[in-house]
């Protein structure tokens, strides 16, 4: 294959119902001058046979040995011949525009190392739910800032560029689930991020899901995210102006787990968490109101209808604090 623009990775385990309508909607992208390499991770299911039964020379099959969603996508960047790199997971799907809309922003701006659009949500039928993640930064242009504070991406509707793995790494196979993010926060200190205000994905919601309320790992999955903040927070190359941020980035990911908790009626484990949010210190005025605040947009703010009360929390942000200067790069 010659002259490759986007290496698409599918990272799959067990997913033949869905990988068959994942692939397709890579396929029917409008930027065709892609590879897409199917990584499985494992699967004792139907799923190799569903993706060997495509006919595009575009799309490799490629067998892993089951080490979990980091070992399986570093596969995957290790044989990317592409300049940019986008990941879609095998239960979700991309809209035709997904890859033309995002690569034409990292073309025109060299300084930008990633792009991320909305995605919506679908039930298990393919039908769109009016849900929607990833928002635009929250101290924009402050990539690093913004991510340390909460990961605004959704992954399946990001493109980076293959420089930024060379720069920063792979990803770091001890995370069995937010290993996106602990990325997304090393690629911010180096390059800018961009924004494209427009569904590009879909992210579908079943019984299934890995990081579901049905699935085994849900209280792992949900407890575990401090260790994303915990490793940033304790390199020594972390730019000494962004440890200030240190008590409210902690102060959200605790709130993020009192919420879940609380979806699942789990009362004491969300109680627990949110005593640990207000342990961060701070002002206790200032912490009641960031709960608040951040409960009303996790409930809300995913609805599409909920989009312009976030974007005038940001822009009254911007016009009344001081944010760190700079835009997180290194």
């Amino acid at each position: 294959m010659t002259d490759v623009a986007v290496t698409v990775l599918i990272p799959t385990y067990n997913r033949a119902r869905y990988v068959g309508h994942a692939i397709q909607s890579v396929l029917q992208q409008t930027r065709r001058d892609l590879e897409l390499l199917v990584l499985d991770d494992g699967s004792t299911d139907e799923t190799e046979a569903v993706v060997r039964a495509v006919n595009d020379a575009r799309v490799r099959y490629i067998r892993c040995p089951h080490r979990g969603i980091s070992a399986t996508l570093n596969t995957g960047v290790r044989l990317a011949q592409g300049r940019y790199i986008a990941r879609l997971d095998s239960d979700d799907e991309w809209l035709p525009e997904m890859l033309a809309t995002e690569t034409q922003v990292l073309d025109a701006q060299p300084d930008v190392g990633l792009v991320y659009g909305r995605a919506e949500a679908m039930d298990a039928a393919g039908h769109r739910l009016p849900i929607t993640r990833a928002y635009a930064l929250r101290f924009p242009p402050d990539a690093l800032r913004s991510m340390l504070i909460d990961d605004s991406t959704c992954n399946i509707a990001v493109v980076v560029r293959r420089e930024c793995f060379d720069r920063v790494g792979l990803f770091d196979e001890t995370f069995i689930a937010h290993e996106d993010w602990d990325m997304w926060l090393r690629v911010a200190r180096h390059y800018r991020f961009a924004f494209v205000d427009a569904i590009l994905a879909r992210f579908r919601l079943h019984d299934e899901n890995l990081t579901g309320t049905q699935s085994p790992l849900f209280a792992q999955l949900i407890e575990t995210r401090p260790r994303v903040l915990d490793k940033a927070f304790t390199d020594p190359s972390l730019p000494p102006a962004y440890r200030s941020v240190k008590p409210l980035a902690y102060r959200s990911v605790f709130l993020g787990i009192a919420l879940a908790w609380w979806n699942q009626q789990q009362w004491r484990r969300a109680a627990r968490a949110l005593r640990q949010a207000y342990r961060q210190g701070g002002n206790p005025l200032a912490t009641t109101a960031h709960v608040l605040w951040f409960g009303l947009f996790r409930v809300i703010g995913r609805y599409r209808w909920a989009q312009g009360l976030r974007e005038w929390q940001a822009n009254a942000r911007r016009r009344w604090r001081n944010p760190v200067r700079g835009d997180g790069t290194g």
